[in-house]
């Protein structure tokens, strides 16, 4: 499936995924030269993921801006999580390589919370 995405849907499918509590989803979005590949097999993320995720919910991901050069991507975007009663927004930034014509997740960064909103 997410070999006709582009980098950006690629950040939206992964949204999807933790939204759906997938984490078998969000692996196999990682490149195999990213540091959770490195760290993680496919089952000890999905129980990591388990655990990181309990008490929370993605409430949507906004596209800042996505920029391509050759089988790299680099894109920038603001994530929204429900963290009990706070909703909260992180600034976050994404590398993409592309394996075996798809795009996966090399690297990502986020920024410390940005604000948060009691809902």
């Amino acid at each position: 499936m997410t070999e006709t995405l582009t980098p950006s849907e690629i950040i939206q499918f992964r949204a999807e995924c933790y939204r759906n509590l997938d984490g078998r989803g969000v692996f196999s979005l990682y490149s195999e030269r990213s540091e959770l590949c490195r760290f993680f097999s496919e089952e000890s993320f999905h129980d990591h993921f388990s655990r990181q995720t309990a008490g929370s919910t993605h409430a949507g991901v906004k596209i800042v801006s996505e920029q391509c050069k050759g089988g790299l991507a680099e894109v920038k975007y603001i994530e929204y999580i429900h963290e009990g009663a706070l909703l909260v927004s992180y600034y976050s930034k994404t590398a993409l390589v592309t394996e075996d014509g798809q795009w996966k997740i090399l690297r990502e960064s986020r920024e410390m919370r940005k604000n948060a909103i009691t809902t």
